[in-house]
């Protein structure tokens, strides 16, 4: 009897999980006769052995562990298992009804009313591990951010580059996942460090640079100049200013992948990649420094006129109000004139470069994992 001529519903056992046939594993390796037409179908395991299945088509074939429903897609002439010796296998087809999406907790951050299910943010700001509580769906949404990056030291230094944000939603949710929360760069330049959820990560801000010290162009003269100028870094940190005549570049950022740091699980979402601002002007005092990137943009040139502004961070109200991740740091001020403005910042931003005649500066914020969990 073909598979199609069956009735909807099967006497006896799950409804709508229709019973086709079943096979003896003589050997591991079976091949049977067995034809259907496209549709949802499952492979059981009499004794719950772990084994696989391929519904073997014309040019085309669609594999599946044993004891899981798997949907194929197209017309199958065979069934070849691979199974331990002396199992039986059952053949079933099931019919389903259509369904649609219905609004959830997980399309936004999960805050603000926006939920129907009682929801509850965990804000992380020290390594170690995120448990869910045994109650809790095994859905949650996550904010990753990087920490962020030192601004540069002595005569209008570059600010440091925030950290790149990283955005799950409805990520499935284990009992206990490892956390690395991102350091700031507390010293003079420092890049800030990546923030870890499990295997996702966030990149660090790049350092900001440092005035009229280096020639254009050189590593160390770029906003990710510092302790490590060759590192990987999220967003640029600003060029230093004071710098004779000579223009000098802020740090380029990184756009990170699924490959690199993201993963595929949960609908990632990245923010970030941006560069530092870069500076141009004398070295009299006359040039601000510019602005390190944020998550959200690049940093703004310093000038003449005035140090450029830092790059705005990202926006998220996972923990239930909007705060920012990632903002830059503004460049340090030269003499008589305006210092880079600040965007609004909460967590993971750069530090501010130094003004004119001091050396001092500000260093990062480190990183942080915010994570919104569901109890229903």
């Amino acid at each position: 009897m073909a598979i199609n001529s069956f009735p909807s519903q099967a006497g006896g056992g799950q409804a709508n999980l229709n019973y086709i046939g079943s096979i003896h594993m003589v050997e591991y390796n079976r091949r049977w006769e067995q034809g259907g037409s496209s549709g949802y179908y499952a492979i059981y395991s009499t004794n719950q052995e772990n084994g696989y299945a391929y519904f073997v088509g014309a040019g085309t074939s669609t594999g599946a562990p044993l004891n899981r429903l798997v949907n194929v897609t197209h017309s199958f002439t065979r069934i070849d298992i691979i199974a331990p010796v002396n199992d039986m296998m059952s053949l079933y087809k099931a019919q389903v009804k259509p369904t649609s999406t219905f609004p959830n907790p997980f399309d936004a951050d999960g805050s603000i009313g926006k939920s129907a299910i009682p929801s509850f943010p965990s804000i992380i700001r020290s390594s170690g591990n995120f448990v869910l509580p045994n109650n809790a769906l095994p859905l949650i949404n996550v904010v990753i951010a990087g920490g962020g990056a030192s601004g540069g030291h002595h005569y209008c230094g570059g600010g440091g580059g925030g950290g790149n944000v990283v955005k799950l939603t409805a990520y499935q949710a284990v009992g206990t996942t490892a956390i690395t929360i991102g350091s700031s760069g507390g010293d003079q330049q420092s890049h800030g460090g990546r923030s870890y959820f499990g295997n996702v990560y966030a990149l660090g801000g790049g350092g900001g640079g440092h005035h009229s010290a280096h020639n254009p162009g050189s590593s160390t003269n770029t906003g990710n100049s510092g302790q490590n100028p060759s590192a990987e870094v999220g967003n640029g940190g600003g060029a230093g200013g004071h710098q004779n005549s000579n223009h000098r570049f802020g740090g380029t950022g990184t756009t990170q992948l699924a490959s690199s740091g993201l993963g595929t699980s949960g609908t990632p979402q990245f923010f970030g990649g941006f560069r530092g601002g870069n500076t141009s002007g004398t070295d009299n005092g006359d040039s601000g420094g510019a602005g390190g990137a944020g998550a959200g943009g690049n940093g703004a040139d310093g000038n003449n006129s005035a140090a450029g502004d830092a790059g705005a961070g990202h926006g998220s109200d996972i923990s239930g109000s909007m705060l920012y991740y990632g903002t830059g740091g503004p460049g340090g001020r030269d003499t008589g004139r305006s210092h880079g403005n600040w965007p609004a910042r909460n967590y993971s931003h750069g530090g501010r470069g130094a003004n004119h005649g001091q050396n001092g500066h500000s260093g990062g914020d480190s990183g942080v994992v915010v994570v919104r969990y569901y109890i229903p």
